[in-house]
């Protein structure tokens, strides 16, 4: 116990002196800081995505090269050219002045191991703030290579030292002790319910995620073909370890089902039966958790389905499974993190509207929901009603929900919930969120007035 406290006092230790460093470097500076790490990223982001895969199991390699490109590339590309130093805007007499927090403390998850790495990297030295690492234990290798690649380019563009720095032996006391040591001022917590509680619970301001539940309300009115090809993409991207990967389809017509159930199976989903649906519950979740089962996170379709006994084609891109309900009765209406997806129908808008409700507020309240259609009445009505921070419309929700690919969103691998999901912050989590604003106001009533 005392060499872990020992260690995590000399982590922050080093860590204030490098806060206290960047709290003086000029818009220059830091800038130039943030082109070396993206371009560090750029080039190391293939063997990263190899590396993930090879210590986790989870996903693929090729998309998780996409990812760290998202990760660092693209968010490095959205900021690049936005200030964050000194004043950052005036308007109306207010000026508004940037400043850093200092010492953040930031967890990992196994599932985006090395991208969120680069990209809390980015975000913390756009701002300024020294940073500190608690890795998943399953990913410790793999992230701590993307760190070290993005403090080395830090490093070389003038930044100090320990401006990234990470825990070298991975425990659920280090990483407790780093997030309740006095010296840290904010904490980003990525990663599953216990970890992101334990970042409330710290004493420090956090910024967390919630559990997502993705709802895909699939209306008559949709262009059908659209929505399967938007559907298929986002769920097998990466084996569907995204938390805003869709978790049901859900249709508000039996016929427009059928057809798009149909279109699923010829693009290469496969529909299992009832026995089947049996025997992938039995292997898919831990049920006393109430979370998907670690087995089957990241794996293929071939994998799982061989897991719970049976086999599909080589072919298959994802396992589409019948529901019975939304909610707890029926476990395939769970987050499931992984290429299998649930379906079911009802009779009209407001009945899946209804459902798609449902299942935010019991699995993934405030996260993500998307809805495909073409009468802008019912996008209206899903608008309004729909508890989740990202309302996605006719776009892939993973893709969508990560911003800049088919809308306007920050990019970010951090999506808040909000306070339906237990977050404060319900935005996608970008470096200006890092950022401790301070006003000054100038007076607008004339001095005559106090004479």
């Amino acid at each position: 116990m005392a060499d872990v406290v020992q260690q995590i006092d000399q982590l922050v230790t080093n860590a204030r002196k490098a806060a206290d460093i960047l709290k003086h470097f000029s818009q220059e500076q830091i800038d130039k800081v943030c082109a070396a790490m993206d371009a560090a990223s750029v080039a190391n982001e293939v063997k990263l995505g190899e590396l993930a895969v090879e210590e986790t199991g989870i996903g693929r390699a090729d998309h998780k090269a996409i990812k760290n490109h998202l990760g660092a590339h693209v968010v490095y590309e959205y900021f690049k050219d936005k200030k964050s130093v000194g004043v950052i805007k005036e308007e109306e007499g207010v000026a508004y002045v940037a400043e850093p927090f200092g010492v953040l403390a930031a967890a990992t998850p196994t599932t985006n191991p090395t991208s969120t790495v680069m990209f809390k990297s980015l975000i913390a030295l756009k701002s300024r703030n020294a940073i500190i690492f608690a890795f998943h234990p399953r990913a410790q290798k793999c992230s701590r290579e993307a760190a070290k690649i993005m403090l080395e380019a830090a490093v070389s563009a003038g930044a100090p030292a320990n401006s990234i720095q990470w825990i070298e032996e991975p425990s659920i006391e280090a990483t407790n002790l780093l997030f309740k040591h006095p010296g840290v001022n904010l904490i980003l917590a990525t990663g599953g319910n216990a970890m992101v509680k334990s970042a409330y619970s710290s004493g420090h301001p956090a910024i967390g995620v919630g559990a997502g539940n993705t709802p895909v309300f699939i209306s008559k009115s949709a262009r059908l073909s659209v929505a399967v090809n938007n559907v298929i993409a986002s769920k097998t991207f990466d084996n569907g370890t995204i938390c805003s990967s869709d978790q049901s389809m859900i249709f508000d017509d039996k016929e427009i089902a059928d057809k798009a159930v149909k279109l699923m199976i010829e693009r290469g989903a496969y529909l299992v039966n009832e026995e089947e649906k049996k025997k992938l519950e039995a292997v898919m979740f831990d049920k006393e958790r109430g979370v998907p089962a670690v087995a089957i996170v990241g794996k293929s379709p071939q994998y799982i389905a061989k897991l719970a006994g049976f086999e599909v084609p080589e072919d298959v891109k994802l396992l589409l499974v019948p529901l019975t309900t939304i909610g707890p009765e029926d476990w395939f209406s769970h987050e499931k993190l992984s290429p299998v997806l649930g379906y079911i129908t009802f009779n009209s808008t407001d009945e899946a509207i209804n459902a798609a409700k449902t299942q935010l507020r019991w699995g993934g309240a405030g996260h993500t929901a998307v809805v495909h259609a073409q009468d802008q009445a019912v996008i209206d009505k899903f608008a309004m009603e729909i508890p989740a921070n990202r309302l996605l419309l006719n776009q892939p929700a993973v893709h969508g929900s990560v911003g800049l690919i088919y809308n306007q969103l920050p990019p970010s691998l951090t999506l808040g919930c909000g306070t339906d999901g237990g977050n404060y912050l319900g935005n996608n989590i970008n470096y200006s969120d890092l950022l401790s604003i301070k006003t000054v106001a100038k007076r607008i009533v004339d001095y005559e007035r106090d004479e």
